[in-house]
């Protein structure tokens, strides 16, 4: 299971990923949807389902596709980029 203490991206009540995706999914919503309804459609949902995905991640400590993404994928390719 997932402990949110075990990782040291600050404080378990507050998930930066869960106001990166309410961001993401304003700005999509107020000025980019007007002129471009289906790229802002496409970032308004990819912003919300981040904000859930860290707000299920903090709550429930229960391991999220986007957590084996960053373990799995992301994080190993850095660790190889770095050396």
């Amino acid at each position: 299971m997932f402990t949110p203490e075990a990782i040291p991206d600050g404080s378990v009540f507050a998930p930066h990923h869960f106001y990166i995706g309410v961001i993401v999914a304003v700005y999509a919503f107020f000025f980019i949807w007007q002129w471009y309804p289906r790229t802002g459609a496409i970032l308004c949902l990819c912003g919300l389902l981040i904000a859930l995905d860290d707000a299920l991640q903090h709550a429930f400590q229960i391991d999220t596709p986007l957590h084996h993404l960053w373990w799995g994928v992301l994080y190993p390719i850095i660790k190889w980029i770095e050396g």
